[in-house]
């Protein structure tokens, strides 16, 4: 091989080398965000039992201080193959999560409170629904001030 048929073909073998990654990302954060979807959240003080939201959050609204526990549902569709997590978050630290298997269709609740009872921590709380690395559900409300705000 001469010299004029090396630049090409190590052009072609960079710009590969550039793109299959950024492909693989998109094709893959595609398949999960059809696989898995998200819909009708709902942020709230608690649930009757026919699923009636009881002091429901808007995103121009927090939680006073004094709530002992919130509630997040939603309604999901998807497929058993991806198992997502769910993770909450106190002022920016990770205070609970677990794994979640979203297959099939339903509604999921999910609930924070103390062990002990008492008020939950005034400040900001997020709510993350992630699957394989694709953050599906992004949620954030405060307790005893600031803005609350849902992002799916």
């Amino acid at each position: 091989m001469d010299g004029t048929t090396k630049k090409p073909l190590i052009f072609i073998l960079a710009v590969a080398i550039l793109l299959v990654p950024s492909f693989v990302v998109t094709v893959r954060s595609d398949m999960i965000s059809g696989a898995v979807e998200i819909t009708n959240i709902i942020v709230c003080e608690d649930l009757t039992s026919d699923l009636v939201p009881v002091n429901v959050v808007s995103s121009s609204s927090g939680f006073s201080y004094g709530i002992t526990q919130v509630c997040v549902a939603f309604t999901y569709r998807g497929s058993s193959y991806f198992d997502s997590c769910v993770e909450w978050y106190y002022e920016g630290d990770l205070i609970h999560n677990e794994s979640v298997y979203l297959d099939g269709e339903g509604v999921k609740v999910f609930y924070l409170l103390r062990d002990d009872g008492t008020p939950l921590k005034k400040g900001l709380y997020e709510f993350y629904i992630t699957c394989k690395g694709v953050r599906l559900a992004d949620i954030s409300f405060s307790i005893g001030g600031s803005e609350s705000e849902i992002i799916s």
